[in-house]
Order: C-alpha cells, then structure tokens, then sequence
C-alpha cells in the first residue's frame, strides 16, 4: 500500500511540474556589429508555444527565426523529449540591454523565462578593416533653417555581397525631399586608404532643417548577405590556394552608419518683415496669357519663382489686386529639376482674372524676400509691372451682368467644342434592347460553363491534394506487401507517407508526438491511440535493440490500422 501511495505521489508530483523553459544567448557581450543567437528550450512540452516577442523589438532587430528544433531521446526505455525555438537578434545600439522575461502558455499550462542582460560595446574594426560598411555622407554639419544638406548613404565592399531591402530611417527635425533611389545599385572603384573598394549609392536625399539647434540623422540600417571564406588546413596539400574559390560561404550581417550630427546657426539679423520662409538663391517674374481681352473675360496670372533652395516650403506674399477685378484662389505647382543634387526648379502661382470695367489693367509688381546662405545675406527682389488692355463691347450678352465667378471655374468636362453637323439624338433614358440582351446571355452562360465544360471534357475537377488523399490507402498498402520480402526491414516511413498524403500534413520532420498533436480531433481517439503506440513499436525496433519479430504480422497489424483510420475518414 505505501508503495503504490509513492508511486503515485511522485506521478503527480511529475505531472503538477508540467514543462519548463529555458532562455540563453550564445554571448552575453558583443559589439554592435555582431549577431546574438537567442534560444527557448522547453523539456518535457508536447508542443511549441506562439511566444510574443514583440517586446524585443526595441533593443533588438529581429534578423532570422523562429526556426524550430524537435529532439528525442530514449534512455533506459524512457522517452525524454525537448523542442527548441531560436532567434538571431541584432543590436540596435550600444550600452546595457535587456532581454526580457517572455511568457509561455503551452496546453493550458503555464510558465516563463529569466531576462538576460546583454553588454554591447561600440565596433572595435575601422570602417577600412572591413569587407563591406556602409556611410552617411553630408555636404555640411552647420547650416541655417531651411538651408539645404545633402545627405547620401553609399555602401563600400571588398566581397561580393546581395543587399535586401531596407527602411530609410526617420529625419525628425527635417524637411525632406528625395533626389536619387536606384533601381539597381552600380559600383564604381575606388580607393580609401590605399584599399580598393567598390563603392555603391544606396539612396540621396535633401534635408531641411525647420527647427531647433542642433539636430541628429538616425543611422541607417541594413541587413546583406556576404560571402565568407572557410578556414582550410593549411598542411593539406589537397587545398591549395586555386581552390579557395570553391570554398566559399555566406554569412548575415547588420550594417549600419554612423550618427551626425547637425548644428544650426542663427540668422545674422533679424527677419524682415514680407519674409515667408524662403532661403536659398531665387529670381522672380511674372506673366499673363494675353495682354488684351474683352471685359468680362477670364485672364491668367502668373507668378514665377525660379531658383535653388527649399522650393516647396514657402509661398509669396498675398497679392492684392483693384476692386474692380474678381480674382480666385491661385493654383501652386512645382516643376522639379530632377538633374541636380541641389533642389532647383521653378514655384508657379496662377491667378484667375475677370475685369469688371474696360480701361486699363494694371496688376502691380510683387516683392518677394529671402535669405541666401551663400553670401549670409537677405536678398529683396521685385517683377515688373504688367498691363493689361480690356476692351469694351457693344455685345448685350457680354454687357449685361457679366459672368458670375461660379461660371468661370470651369471643368475639363464642361469645355465643348462647336458641332456643326446633324445631331443623332435619343431619349436619354434609353437603352439599346441588344445589349440588354448580350448582358442576359452572357450570365447564363457563365452560369452554366463550369457544368458544360465537365460535361464534354470529362475532367475531374478534384484537386491533386483530394487526389492524394484518396489514393494514400491504395499506396501503404502496396508498399507494406513490398515489404514483406525483407525480414530486416522497419520502415515506419511508409505510415508517415500515409498520414502526410490523407491529412495533407506539410510537416517533414514527423515523429510519434508531433503526430498526436497534428492528428488529434481529426481521427476517433481509439484509432489514434493505436496508431501512436505501432509508431513507437517502430521507432523501439530501429533505435532500441533489435528482437526477433515476424515482419509480416507487423505489416498485417499496421494494414488493419491504416485501414480502420481511412474508414473513419470517409
């Protein structure tokens, strides 16, 4: 009696443990540029967990995984299984990080991993010690508010290496404007040092700064796959020098730029009063489409600013025009000069115009303020004057109330040209009664294709899944027959195959666990329980000690099962 109370005490006792999970890194201290190699043991767990790793993210960039590992071991004729989960983790930067404690739920059953700290210290190689980096490059480190710097990101290699796709990071404090992305990088050589390299432009941008006194551009971050070669035994005179081509790996590396840095510098007076943020090197015009129109008539104004600068991030003062003109809203478009590193091009105002009285229009010239950086100066530049002669009419339908400003915002579908031929016309509710009639046929036809195509082809429309399923029987059962001839042989791959092709299971590592997880529910719990133990008599007969047994009655026994478990499945 006190034996069996033990027994059962320490079964409890083992079941009450339930499963446990294990956190490690390959290194707890590595510099920026290494790869941390991040691992979840869990023993004696019948399944893997769904870990939430979302809080990783901050430190860590998440590089590869999760890749997942099943083990089992037979020791004394007792099962002892484990699965593993592992990461590979980047730093996102240096100092003291912390991988946190992650939770895991597995079947109900609760448990949870210690957090490890990580010490990252700052890369110990020079950038011309290395096969491949990559940099940030700025034109200038101080500049005024809204002066441009051109910021381009260029990667530099000594191997072969296949870059995949990246984020360009944030520029908090800065206006930007993108000037080149490549379709597909070119390389170009170039020496450093005394080092050949190749260099590659990954992207260019222009910034702006709009605030603050000294501003800092995130490094950017990029993931390649590089070639690595393998460390050979030199004494081996089989490995000479004209293999090494051949011998030749790859390997995952995180590359990232340096920080910079950014001071802005403070006007050398204060701002003038018209100043509307523009800072670069500007010209101004302006024109209209006609000098001489009727009264009544719709005229175009236009305000052209052309230059080098922050084009984009200002405007013109407001325009002021006689109260006998009605004038609407300007429409503002920029014509990109997409051939320069700096932003050029030209800022284009247009104003609608109607004069209400016949004389002369005179539309005033426009000032317009800017800072150039160049010579660190305010610059005030002015257009011309422009006339306008507007003529009278004797016509009652001009000069009666004129046009309203409502009718001269005219859309591109309301312009019509003049007609001069006959006219067909028809109710405009009407509908041709063909194609009414097309539209009928073609839904009955489209109705009724699937059924007429099967019909006259004779095809099978089952897919090639429902037609493994079908046929998984008929195979097991020719393949254990073939089997039959040899007395050595335990193939418990012929089951797997089976339940692979009749379940449609996409695992291709399957063992006696795995499979209760995957099949439980699917098949009555008799027929599974079955199945399990025949697996695991397999799987004594080929890892544990080899016993005398008749090949045949095995085949029968796992025949009968295979075919217990298709019939429950019909």
């Amino acid at each position: 009696m006190l034996k069996v109370f033990l027994l059962t005490f320490i079964i409890n006792l083992s079941i009450g443990l339930g499963f446990s999970a294990t956190a490690s890194v390959d290194k707890n201290r590595c510099t920026i540029d290494d790869i941390i190699s991040f691992k979840i043991e869990f023993e004696n767990a019948d399944s893997f967990s769904n870990i939430d790793i979302s809080s990783l993210i901050k430190d860590f960039a998440v590089i590869s995984g999760p890749s997942q590992q099943t083990s089992m071991q037979w020791i004394n004729g007792k099962v002892t299984n484990s699965r593993i989960m592992s990461w590979s983790l980047s730093p996102k930067r240096e100092g003291r990080l912390v991988i946190p404690r992650l939770n895991v739920q597995i079947s109900g059953k609760k448990s949870a991993t210690k957090e490890i700290v990580v010490f990252v210290s700052q890369s110990q190689k020079k950038e011309t010690d290395l096969d491949v980096f990559i940099s940030a490059e700025i034109n200038k480190e101080s500049v005024y508010i809204g002066e441009q710097i051109t910021l381009t990101y260029s990667i530099y290699r000594k191997v072969e290496c296949s870059i995949e796709p990246f984020e360009i990071p944030k520029f908090p404090g800065f206006w930007s404007e993108e000037l080149f992305r490549p379709n597909q990088i070119k390389f170009k050589n170039i020496a450093i040092n005394g080092v050949q390299y190749q260099k590659g432009i990954l992207y260019k941008v222009a910034l702006f700064p709009i605030s603050g006194k000294e501003l800092e551009i995130e490094p950017l971050s990029l993931k390649i796959q590089k070639q690595k070669k393998k460390k050979r035994r030199s004494r081996d005179p089989f490995f000479d020098p004209f293999f090494d081509s051949f011998f030749t790996e790859t390997e995952t590396k995180i590359l990232r730029s340096k920080k910079r840095e950014i001071f802005i510098k403070d006007y050398p007076q204060s701002r003038p009063i018209g100043f509307t943020g523009a800072v670069g090197d500007f010209k101004i015009s302006t024109a209209t489409d006609t000098d001489s129109i009727n009264v009544n008539e719709a005229i175009t104004f236009r305000v052209i600013v052309e230059g080098t600068g922050n084009m984009g991030l200002f405007t013109i003062p407001k325009m002021s025009f006689a109260d006998d003109i009605d004038q609407f809203p300007p429409k503002e478009n920029f014509e990109k000069n997409v051939f320069r590193d700096e932003l050029s091009g030209k800022m284009i105002w247009e104003y609608i115009l109607v004069p209400r009285v016949s004389g002369k229009l005179s539309i005033p010239p426009i000032s317009f303020t800017f800072f150039n950086p160049k010579i660190e100066k305010w610059q005030k530049i002015s257009s011309k004057p422009i006339s306008v002669f507007v003529k009278n009419t004797n016509d009652n339908y001009l000069t009666s109330n004129g046009l309203t400003k409502r009718e001269i915002e005219v859309l591109g579908k309301d312009i019509k040209y003049i007609y001069n031929g006959n006219p067909v016309l028809k109710h405009i509710n009407s509908t041709p009664y063909n194609y009414i009639f097309l539209i009928y046929f073609l839904s009955i036809l489209i109705f009724f294709l699937p059924n007429i195509l099967s019909y006259i082809i004779g095809y099978n429309l089952d897919s090639m899944p429902a037609r493994l399923s079908k046929n998984a029987l008929k195979k097991a059962l020719n393949k254990l027959k073939t089997s039959d001839t040899r007395s050595d042989n335990f193939d418990n791959k012929i089951i797997y195959q089976y339940l692979k092709d009749k379940f449609q299971l996409h695992s291709s590592n399957l063992d006696a666990i795995s499979t209760k997880d995957q099949l439980r529910g699917r098949i009555n719990d008799q027929s599974l329980e079955e199945l399990i133990e025949l697996l695991k008599l397999y799987e004594s007969f080929i890892y544990g000690k080899k016993e005398t047994i008749d090949i045949h009655s095995l085949n029968q026994k796992t025949a009968s099962i295979l075919e217990r478990i298709d019939k429950s499945c019909l």
